[in-house]
């Protein structure tokens, strides 16, 4: 709910609202102030999906549009995954955007940093199997709501991407980030799933004529093996096929090392950020493939 400012004061002055004026003569509202009034005038605001965690989110948000993460946000958002209440971040995502945060930004800062420590907590012995497939689940559920959201509103006349994790690969949560940054850019997603051959890839590429083939590979895929995916893309594509390659992700570091060893090695593209990728996509003039990595 947008709110007029001269509301804000009309509503402080009748005193339903409660405040405090500062010496500066401006009118400071507590967050449990804002929260009872709203939860008398609009009881579904995103604002109040929070709950009490709305104390950390809110201040939260504000971090993250100056660029910056909070440990007590991260904290507060791994427990809502671990309870399965996706509900809450996606409501923390709509508020976000209202201030202003990229959704690349909220993926590279706020889920990239709950997924390394979600990581780290299950390597240590700190999480079990179920509980990092419980959290992988909660945020796939926000992911396929921010697709329902965006996907209405692109262009009947958008190029089309083809986006699916690589073959062999179960963990799709990257490549439904990808989805939702490249929907938002404005592209039509033909989205496979999990565990494409890239014979299948190649298939759909000239099924809708896509200037951009997606595939997502985790972390755990050895530098090599991805090169290889790549290799055989370039294969099936041809000399004259209409893409190139982009890899993102945690695992391209090493992976990029041995671009030489691809048949079209300028026909590859990569990709170190959500943020990077969601600029590249809005800007994107010439065919291209994109290999998105997992954040888990």
């Amino acid at each position: 709910m947008e709110t007029h400012e001269s509301s804000i004061k009309r509503w402080c002055n009748a005193g339903d609202l409660p405040c405090e004026t500062t010496a500066g003569g401006h009118r400071r509202i507590t967050i449990g102030a804002l929260a009872a009034f709203a939860s008398r005038v609009q009881p579904s605001l995103d604002f109040l999906l929070l709950g009490e965690d709305r104390t950390i989110a809110i201040p939260g948000i504000l971090t993250l549009r100056r660029g910056k993460v909070s440990a007590d946000l991260t904290k507060v958002v791994t427990g809502w995954l671990l309870d399965a209440e996706s509900f809450r971040i996606t409501a923390l995502v709509r508020l976000a955007r209202g201030f202003g945060v990229s959704l690349s930004a909220l993926y590279d800062r706020l889920i990239g940093e709950v997924m390394r420590g979600v990581g780290t907590s299950w390597a240590s012995g700190a999480f079990q199997i179920g509980e990092e497939h419980r959290i992988s689940e909660s945020i796939l559920d926000v992911l396929y709501g921010l697709q329902s959201a965006i996907e209405p509103g692109i262009p009947e006349n958008a190029p089309c991407a083809v986006l699916g994790a690589m073959r062999g690969e179960d963990h799709v949560t990257g490549a439904m980030m990808v989805r939702t940054l490249l929907s938002e850019a404005g592209w039509k997603v033909a989205y496979l799933g999990r565990d494409v051959p890239e014979e299948d890839l190649v298939l759909f590429q000239r099924k809708v004529n896509a200037p951009i083939i997606c595939v997502s590979a985790t972390v755990s895929r050895s530098p090599e093996s991805i090169i290889a995916v790549l290799q055989r893309l370039q294969e099936l594509g041809g000399m004259d096929a209409g893409f190139i390659i982009a890899v993102g992700g945690s695992g391209i570091k090493a992976a990029r090392r041995l671009v030489h060893q691809l048949s079209q090695p300028d026909r590859v593209i990569f990709f170190e950020s959500a943020t990077e990728f969601a600029s590249w996509a809005a800007a994107f003039q010439s065919p291209h493939v994109l290999v998105r990595d997992e954040t888990n």
